[in-house]
């Protein structure tokens, strides 16, 4: 027969269980409402907060200067407002016609079969074999046409499609301006906050999680975004500076070719199509000559600028990162071109920490 005190115990223990379950549905619950609350603008936290996390140690040594950190935070602000934000609210609206335009230029230019220049086809040993290729590609039968459409048309809707999405993006971008600003200026109490938010869930290995993860942030941004916004600042102003028309949407087709890591081939077609307009324009020119320069310059210089940026710790495999622009513009739109190698490059590496500690505990 039971005695009352086990009774008792049974029925406290239910009652506890059941007070545990119910606080845990209350929290869940509240967790969905605040998620609801914040899913229309939660695109734009995420990407101010990688803006954040990216910029941080340019706030670190305006601090180390003596600011504090609100007005370290406002001059990041200003900065970000003159040489981003401006240029994009001037650039954005009419940016998806240009760019459309310059794709159905480049096709209407393909389709009018343009002969090389004399002194390529009298290049000794490959001039002619230069010419037999080119002249086999021009060759505008049903068949190799068909196959050129099949490829032109898949590139011209996603580059027109990026542009657009650029234009439609401000809200997100707004609102990432706003939750970097406020990171810069109390960033310090978030990260406190966010360790020892981790640390009572799983102790110091899960409070580290955001120190790599940062660091990994950074490097992803610097070396892919950053990387690619260097190469296409730089190609539209070799192009202004050479007075070829359309520098700022040769500029943008750049950025993009450049951060979808098939930047080497494709940006070739930028910088040899202005060559060719300047050639068929006036001739052999200084233009001519800076273009040609200027855009093998711009084509190489990732080699340069991507080890510098990234780091040398951070190996993420090409797939992730072309899978992470892809993936992240489908999902996101243009920004999701940012976001999208940012996150995935994140899970690798804090997958990499995590199977490390595992071998290691």
């Amino acid at each position: 027969m039971e005695q009352p005190g086990n009774m008792q115990n049974i029925t406290g223990g239910n009652a506890s269980l059941m007070e545990k379950f119910a606080l845990l549905l209350l929290f869940s619950l509240l967790l969905a409402g605040v998620y609801l609350v914040l899913r229309p603008f939660m695109l734009g936290i995420v990407f101010g907060a990688i803006m954040a996390v990216s910029a941080w140690p340019v706030r670190s040594w305006l601090v180390s200067k003596g600011f504090s950190g609100l007005t370290a935070a406002a001059l990041m602000l200003t900065v970000l407002l003159i040489f981003v934000l401006a240029p994009m609210v001037v650039a954005a609206p009419g940016l998806a016609v240009e760019v459309r335009g310059l794709v159905e230029h480049g096709i209407a230019w393909v389709g009018s079969s343009p002969q090389l220049p004399a002194f390529i086809t009298g290049l000794p040993l490959v001039g002619t074999k230069i010419a037999t290729t080119w002249n086999g590609l021009l060759t505008q039968t049903p068949e190799s046409k068909a196959l050129l459409m099949s490829y032109v048309q898949p590139a011209r809707q996603f580059l027109t499609d990026t542009a657009l999405s650029l234009a439609t993006s401000f809200m997100d971008i707004a609102v990432a301006i706003i939750v970097a600003t406020t990171f810069w200026s109390r960033g310090e109490r978030v990260a406190l906050v966010l360790r020892d938010s981790l640390m009572r869930l799983g102790g110091p290995q899960l409070a580290a999680i955001p120190d790599v993860a940062a660091s990994v942030t950074r490097g992803v941004f610097y070396g892919i975004v950053g990387t690619a916004a260097i190469q296409g600042v730089l190609m539209a102003l070799g192009l202004f500076l050479a007075g070829v028309p359309g520098a700022a949407p040769l500029g943008f087709v750049t950025l993009i070719f450049a951060i979808s890591q098939f930047g080497g081939v494709l940006i070739n077609l930028v910088w040899g199509g202005a060559a060719w307009w300047i050639y068929s324009s006036g001739g052999f020119g200084v233009a001519f000559w800076f273009v040609v320069g200027w855009g093998i310059m711009v084509t190489f210089i990732d080699n340069l600028l991507r080890p510098l940026l990234i780091g040398p710790r951070l190996k993420l495999p090409l797939l992730f990162v072309m899978l992470g622009v892809f993936g992240g513009f489908l999902s996101f739109g243009f920004l999701g071109l940012f976001i999208g190698p940012t996150v995935l490059a994140v899970a690798f590496e804090l997958l990499g920490a995590w199977r490390h500690r595992a071998r290691n505990v």
